[in-house]
């Protein structure tokens, strides 16, 4: 038998039954060799592990930074205390503090054998707010998710909406999956500072965040339908609409929706390679793709950066301004909405549009 790409190093196993018959493959019927280790760690297969491995890292620190200064722009800026920005700046919390422990968890634990070996109580707990974090991510998603449809599927005059139903979405229910997957993992799978994924377990924390991206997938759809039926309903207003609709599809990365999308892993060796990188790209960078887009690219959010530390603007017609810091935004007057700034900027032009009419 000849078998390609397989480690040397490693040990085959062969399982001898209490009868002194040889274990018996369920689906072949003929005694079986488990060859699982020697193709394990291929010198292909860790080359492709370390790719990923500082792909996390990176992508994560990048978020990180961008996410902290998108952060401190929206608390800093009076003008941009509204409850969007709110919902904005605590999913983008989430971000920072999933970043920060899963970090951790890479640097500090994965690569030390002995710290795994000796599994203390801090390597679990750590792995439990990892579990919480991740949860509160997606669940976060799912508030700004769920306020944009409310905004402009359910009720145009539903911008004041009360916000401690989405901090109880966001932050409470996620302890409920985290703290249930703690419990039967201390009970029922209790391997070495929890970092198998060889256990049905991890479904008790799946289940709920695939529950929460595919409600942001339909919310998605509705949004576009409801903005494309406008633009089928008012000819005067189509371009307007179209903007929306264009950048309603910018919301996928703030909602997630690109997990729903692409939920299957292909078997092909290629496939699988390129949808691997494309997909731990999209998870590790998503927290800077979300800041760049609905931060730094954003019209109100934009203003703040080019303004930053100017003290006089000029302005059409000779007059000038005056500035502080970032502390005034927003200097022209009805600016131009481009569909970059996402549908929710958009939509707001379209319900005083239509709250006016």
């Amino acid at each position: 038998i000849v078998i390609s790409s397989v480690s040397l190093t490693e040990k085959v196993t062969k399982y001898c039954e209490e009868d002194g018959v040889w274990y018996m493959h369920p689906e072949s019927n003929i005694s079986w060799s488990n060859y699982t280790m020697c193709n394990a760690f291929t010198p292909e297969k860790m080359q492709s592990a370390y790719i990923l491995y500082y792909l996390a890292i990176v992508g994560h620190s990048m978020s990180m930074v961008t996410l902290v200064i998108s952060l401190a722009i929206f608390m800093l800026v009076r003008s941009l205390n509204c409850q969007r920005v709110t919902l904005h700046k605590n999913m983008f919390l989430t971000y920072v503090l999933n970043s920060i422990i899963i970090i951790i968890h890479l640097v500090e634990v994965v690569p030390n054998g002995e710290l795994v070996k000796r599994d203390p109580p801090m390597c679990k707990i750590l792995h439990f707010f990892h579990q919480y974090m991740m949860s509160c991510n997606y669940f976060w998603m799912l508030c700004e998710g769920l306020y944009l449809h409310t905004l402009i599927v359910v009720s145009v005059f539903a911008e004041g909406q009360r916000l401690w139903w989405y901090y109880l979405l966001g932050w409470g229910l996620p302890l409920l999956p985290s703290t249930a997957h703690a419990i039967a993992r201390a009970l029922l799978f209790n391997d070495n500072c929890w970092l198998s994924v060889d256990t049905n377990l991890l479904y008790i924390i799946h289940g709920p965040v695939m529950g929460a991206l595919v409600l942001n997938f339909f919310f998605l759809l509705n949004i576009i339908r409801v903005l494309v039926k406008k633009i089928k309903e008012s000819q005067e207003d189509s371009y307007m609409y179209l903007k929306a609709v264009r950048a309603t599809l910018i919301l996928v990365p703030l909602l997630g929706v690109q997990f729903v999308i692409l939920p299957w892993r292909p078997s092909h060796p290629v496939l699988g390679k390129i949808y691997d990188f494309v997909m731990h790209s999209l998870i590790h960078f998503q927290g800077f793709f979300v800041a760049v887009i609905y931060c730094f690219c954003n019209h109100e959010g934009g203003e703040v950066i080019s303004m930053k530390g100017a003290e006089v603007i000029p302005m059409e017609g000779g007059e000038v301004i005056s500035m502080k810091g970032a502390e005034v935004i927003a200097v022209q007057g009805a600016a131009e909405v481009i569909a970059v700034e996402g549908a929710e900027v958009v939509a707001m032009e379209i319900i005083e549009q239509e709250s006016s009419a």
